[in-house]
């Protein structure tokens, strides 16, 4: 027995409108930059404090790598990741740099971060798990002040940072 309750797909017109709608909860009205890119570093940094206590989240942390926001964006399956990439394009030159030189800070503590962690961990359980504990918490305590500030940039157009 089959019920039909009157569903139909929904047409291009109709998906064009839900992703444009979409888009527009995605790039900050206020400063034309996605948050959702920050999670790339978000997640590292939870991926660092939980490693002393989750050594099998080892192999993802020395996977991870930086992306640039074009590329993630590029990669992503968002809905409005088109919208977000064009938005990218129509910064202001002075306003994206702002940008970029926090995801360079970023990625330059988060690879040093990783690169620390992994030389911790290559041979097996840490000889000194105090030293990792530690090297794990400074290094999200690094990129949580960095990820707030550029946070602050991208809700709020905030160039003080």
């Amino acid at each position: 027995m089959t019920f039909d309750i009157g569903l139909t797909e929904p047409s291009d017109e109709r998906v064009i409108a839900v992703e444009e709608l979409q888009s527009k909860t995605l790039v900050s009205p206020v400063s034309g930059l996605a948050s959702d890119y920050l999670n790339l570093f978000n997640e590292l940094v939870i991926m660092l404090e939980q490693i002393p206590a989750m050594p099998e989240l080892f192999e993802d942390l020395c996977a991870w790598r930086p992306v640039s926001y074009e590329e993630y964006f590029r990669k992503s399956q968002l809905p409005g990741r088109h919208s977000a990439l064009a938005a990218y394009q129509e910064l202001g030159p002075t306003f994206r740099r702002r940008f970029e030189s926090f995801v360079a800070e970023l990625d330059v503590v988060a690879l040093a971060s990783v690169a620390s962690v992994r030389r911790q961990l290559r041979d097996g359980p840490p000889q000194d798990m105090e030293r990792l504990k530690e090297t794990c918490a400074r290094a999200g305590e690094k990129m949580r002040v960095i990820l707030l500030r550029a946070s602050r940039l991208v809700n709020y157009a905030n160039l003080e940072g």
